[in-house]
């Protein structure tokens, strides 16, 4: 008993410093301030002293009082924010689809990179996502053979390590991970004066578990949410409160690292449950670049324009959009 009313004072005094932290505000004085086009910016994380980077593109039609749509992506484990903007490597698409359709795009870092590794589903790990990432799985290492990177699987966040492994992340650093995710979504609100109604998450790979479970945990804040490459073992995992938010889910069928069919099963299992979610395989799709390529790019767009209004707003019963039939034809070299 003492041990429950000891842990139950810890968390009520967490929440009261919590509370008394004041959000991060953007910088009016920053010399990119409510710039258009590509960019890094940064914000001193909350109840730190750290600049924690993010990435960002604004179409050059943004003025002041010009309200577009909001994306926030989540990237691969271990990677930088500017990684969703580099794919494909040979032809990225991401900021020229915002440009063309008219978004706002802002890649987060995750607060720390080592703190959005694949999630191992022993607690909250890589994003604070506390499900198992289902991976494909991999022949026991060779003697001599390099291990894995922190916090995730060999290649999963595209690429193997470079120098010394970073230090293991601590619950603190898979707790402010997520709340990267919500910092840089109110900045980029506030800053460049976003559509409210039009707010979007997406992510690949352990970003896209990252999306399962931040779009799950606060689905209040996004009008649609996709993922791509990112299936976590769903036993526990609570569709019902997707039921009024609109999801797409992306894999490509030549996956190495995330298993393919875990992604099929939990659309097949979302629908059971009457989540609006729309399933669309890549067909030749690899890992890391499946969800960037052009024409699948311009279809997570058409998904983002078919839904602008969010749940909050809407009546009667959820949308549930046609599904998509067959699998996207797709050349990946």
């Amino acid at each position: 008993m003492r041990k429950l009313m000891a842990a139950a004072l810890m968390l009520c005094a967490a929440s009261v410093v919590a509370a008394q932290t004041p959000a991060p505000q953007p910088d009016p004085a920053s010399p990119n301030y409510q710039a258009t086009g590509e960019q890094d910016k940064s914000y001193v994380f909350p109840g730190t002293d750290e600049k924690i980077p993010y990435h960002i593109y604004v179409p050059k039609k943004w003025t002041k009082t010009t309200k577009l749509p909001l994306v926030i992506l989540t990237h691969g484990a271990n990677q930088p924010a500017t990684a969703p903007f580099q794919r494909p490597m040979n032809d990225p698409t991401l900021a020229k689809t915002a440009e063309e359709r008219g978004y706002i795009v802002a890649a987060v870092t995750g607060y720390h990179a080592n703190a959005t590794g694949v999630p191992t589903g022993d607690g909250p790990s890589g994003w604070n996502v506390p499900y198992k990432a289902m991976t494909v799985p991999r022949p026991p290492r060779a003697a001599g053979e390099g291990a894995p990177r922190a916090g995730g699987a060999p290649g999963a966040g595209g690429g193997r390590a470079r120098g010394p492994a970073a230090p293991p992340a601590t619950a603190e650093d898979f707790k402010r991970a997520e709340q990267d995710v919500l910092n840089v979504r109110e900045l980029m609100m506030k800053e460049y004066n976003v559509d409210p109604n039009r707010v979007y998450l997406m992510g690949n790979s352990s970003g896209g578990t990252a999306v399962w479970n931040i779009g799950a945990k606060y689905p209040q804040l996004w009008t649609a949410i996709s993922m791509s490459a990112g299936p976590i073992d769903d036993a526990d995992f609570p569709y019902e409160k997707l039921r009024n938010l609109p999801v797409l889910v992306v894999h490509g069928d030549k996956d190495t690292t995330m298993q393919f069919e875990a992604s099929k099963l939990m659309v097949d299992h979302a629908k059971a449950k009457g989540v609006p979610v729309e399933w669309l395989p890549v067909e030749n799709g690899m890992h890391v670049d499946a969800w960037a390529l052009p024409e699948i790019m311009k279809q997570e767009f058409d998904f983002f324009d078919a839904h602008k209004t969010k749940a909050a707003a809407k009546t009667g019963t959820a949308r549930r959009p046609a599904a998509r039939k067959g699998s996207a034809k797709a050349k990946v070299g």
